[in-house]
């Protein structure tokens, strides 16, 4: 899987109404998903179909037993109550994100939001690697953890 969604799946969304119910939900999760991974790497990702089913969802209640359902549920065991709650059922973007799409273009904007996930995935790509390539530094103290970490951290700055 992968930590943040792949930026095609913006770009192939056939409907405006569609992608504007992929940014919402992304746009509501975002902040709290880059929080939670940057806190605790989670042991496993979404797959890009089960991003997809998350981008593409607007409510949260609970469906019969099916595919979907499973896939439903293993995505809420992923991410977690508050970030499917935040971004899920919202019948309009929240304030913090209306307040800065304006006062750009929209072409200009999602060039801002794909770049930004490309970046995001190389990064938490990096980090992951890392961690694969030399687990004795993410395990030894908290010193040598945080050193490693702040050095992972350091050749992206923002």
């Amino acid at each position: 899987g992968y930590c943040f969604p792949k930026p095609m799946l913006f770009v192939n969304v056939s409907t405006l109404a569609r992608k504007k119910t992929y940014l919402l939900n992304w746009l509501s999760a975002r902040l709290l998903w880059i929080s939670q991974v940057n806190v605790c790497l989670p042991s496993k990702f979404p797959s890009p179909q089960m991003w997809r089913d998350f981008l593409n969802t607007i409510d949260t209640a609970p469906l019969p037993s099916t595919k979907s359902m499973s896939m439903k549920l293993a995505m809420w065991d992923i991410l977690g109550d508050a970030v499917i709650n935040s971004a899920q059922g919202s019948a309009e973007a929240p304030q913090e994100i209306t307040c800065f799409i304006p006062f750009r273009s929209p072409l200009s904007f999602m060039q801002s939001l794909l770049w930004e996930l490309y970046e995001l995935n190389f990064c938490y790509e990096l980090y992951v690697l890392n961690q694969a390539l030399v687990p004795d530094h993410w395990t030894t103290s908290d010193e040598v953890w945080l050193a490693c970490q702040t050095l992972l951290h350091s050749v992206f700055p923002g």
